[in-house]
């Protein structure tokens, strides 16, 4: 197991994985405080729990903004950038491609997109 920290507030915490997703989560990680710092620096210190809300806010709307971006891409785009993209997604997620049905394929790809 990995041991990933992360200090919020002048606070440590530790949190375990598996060794393949210690990177990932550092990346995650050091996102979040990206976020929770710049908050702190535009609104001063607005207390633990408002401060959590207020990032985990930020990230849902971006979350909610790649899912719009996604259906576009999917919807209005030619059958080759459909393909790349499926491709894309696949590349990222390490599903097998099947390059006859990809028309098919497109609603759960959608349905990954959406979460």
């Amino acid at each position: 197991m990995a041991e990933v920290p992360f200090t919020f507030n002048q606070r440590t915490y530790r949190f375990q994985c598996e060794e393949h997703d210690a990177a990932r989560l550092t990346d995650i990680v050091d996102y979040l405080s990206s976020k929770l710092d710049a908050i702190v620096r535009e609104h001063g210190a607005i207390g633990d729990e408002r401060l959590i809300l207020m990032a985990a806010l930020m990230v849902t709307d971006e979350l909610f903004d790649a899912r719009a971006d996604v259906d576009e891409l999917l919807e209005g785009s030619s059958p080759a950038a459909r393909s790349a993209a499926i491709r894309s997604i696949r590349d990222e997620t390490g599903d097998e491609a099947d390059e006859d049905h990809e028309d098919e394929d497109l609603e759960p790809v959608r349905r990954r997109a959406k979460g």
